[in-house]
């Protein structure tokens, strides 16, 4: 996709809904469901765990913890190429099709892989989870008894479906989540938005976006409605694209970009280009990891590192981050420039927290750091690190603290318009979230003071 005109940062490019979705929540209450199971038979086999050595908080035991689920992450990757959230979308687009069969001739089939012959070139998809599977294979058989198709194609059509349409829902999903840079996300209690989160099959209007790692476009959602926006100045004849894979991942090296992409395409390393050219997503086939050998690492400081760490005492905490944070850039092919760059946002939170905001805001200033040197020149993320760092200078210094205000107010209206007023909606929850030991009363008028 190409822009036809001359666009200034902040233009919308397109506004979609979902063909199909699945709502995270739906399998968390799924496999709740099934860990209630499991716990009942255990507990009726009298099984225990006698490795269990109670709670060990050192950085070895986070380290091998985390090592062990990669270990068997990469195992389950071996074993299928298809996640179970991808087969509940292929049934959920096929019971669609059932009932509108021109949804596949008019929409779906103009989706990549667009024609058998390259859908053959792609490795095979198959269901980690075998009922679901078996399910997706029965429904498939069902189809081409169903006459949905002219007589003439319908038995040539049904046969392009079973082969295409797994590999549509592979490369064509996205993540969908309503204000994720929001440090208040994750808590729904407090008014996060992580109940609106889960992956989406968008139209061919959203799959001729080419993926690259310097993209003029970023993507955000309200609810299911993905909004694609140019990040920076965009000038006629430029290709359109935005990045398949979190901001944060996109200054490390080619390999580790192409295994956290996960979908089968090379990516060109272009770290020493003098050009600057997009780094763009080559649309080859390539070998699954088992066959090319070597070993596929991952960032350490993901999600559930994050949320453990959060969940020991605040001064254990920080003990273990400077630990984390010491062993961090000694393997170049291990390590992920991004892990330091969560470990600095950790430890800010945790600072804070215990009322030392003059020696957090270093680590704000930091994490701003990373953001502003390898994030797109406009990016939420952002955003939401300088309004922290904004709140957490201002009762040391007032002049960082008008900065770092000012500079997010400047980006966010450049992204989502809308002035101050738009993003003191938007930030509402965040900016009343008791994230410092400081009255309520004091937090609003700073608030206030800062972007009122």
């Amino acid at each position: 996709m190409y822009a036809k005109c001359d666009m200034k940062a902040g233009t919308n490019l397109v506004i979609a809904k979902p063909i199909v979705i699945c709502w995270d929540v739906e399998e968390e209450e799924e496999e709740d469901s099934e860990d209630d199971e499991e716990e009942g038979e255990e507990e009726e086999g009298g099984m225990v765990d006698s490795n269990d050595s109670g709670g060990d908080a050192s950085v070895d035991s986070y380290t091998n913890k985390k090592q062990k689920a990669l270990s068997e992450k990469a195992k389950s990757e071996e074993e299928a190429t298809g996640t179970k959230r991808n087969g509940i979308l292929i049934l959920r687009t096929l019971e669609k099709i059932n009932q509108s069969p021109t949804l596949w001739t008019n929409t779906l089939s103009k989706m990549y892989p667009r024609d058998i012959d390259t859908a053959l070139s792609l490795p095979p998809w198959f269901c980690s989870d075998a009922s679901i599977g078996m399910e997706i294979e029965m429904q498939m058989n069902k189809l081409s008894t169903l006459s949905l198709f002219p007589s003439a194609e319908n038995e040539e059509v049904c046969k392009d479906i079973m082969m295409r349409l797994p590999l549509i829902i592979r490369y064509n999903v996205l993540s969908v989540e309503t204000c994720s840079e929001l440090f208040v996300y994750p808590d729904v209690s407090k008014g996060g938005m992580a109940g609106l989160a889960g992956t989406g099959l968008y139209g061919p209007e959203v799959s001729y976006f080419n993926h690259s790692c310097k993209p003029n476009v970023s993507r955000y959602c309200i609810g299911d409605v993905m909004f694609f926006v140019t990040n920076r100045d965009v000038a006629k004849g430029e290709e359109l694209c935005f990045s398949y894979i979190e901001h944060e991942f996109l200054c490390e090296n080619s390999k580790k970009r192409s295994a956290l992409l996960d979908m089968d395409f090379e990516l060109e390393d272009d770290d020493d280009a003098a050009d600057g050219r997009p780094n763009k997503k080559q649309k080859v086939a390539k070998m699954p990891s088992k066959e090319r050998g070597g070993t596929i690492h991952y960032p350490l400081i993901d999600t559930e590192m994050q949320s453990e760490l959060m969940a020991t005492p605040p001064m254990e905490r920080l003990d273990l981050i400077n630990e984390l944070l010491d062993q961090k850039g000694v393997d170049p092919v291990q390590d992920y420039r991004c892990d330091k760059y969560q470990l600095h946002i950790l430890m800010a939170i945790t600072l804070d927290g215990l009322g030392k905001s003059r020696e957090a805001l270093p680590e704000w200033e930091m994490a701003i750091d990373f953001a502003v040197n390898t994030f797109p020149p406009l990016d939420e993320t952002t955003v939401a690190l300088l309004v922290q760092a904004a709140l957490c200078a201002l009762k040391d210094d007032r002049v960082k603290a008008k900065h770092h205000a000012g500079e997010a107010l400047k980006m966010h209206n450049s992204l989502f318009g809308g002035g101050k007023e738009r993003l003191l909606k938007r930030y509402e929850k965040e900016l009343a979230c008791p994230m410092r030991p400081i009255p309520k009363a004091t937090i609003m008028r700073s608030i206030q003071e800062l972007f009122g």
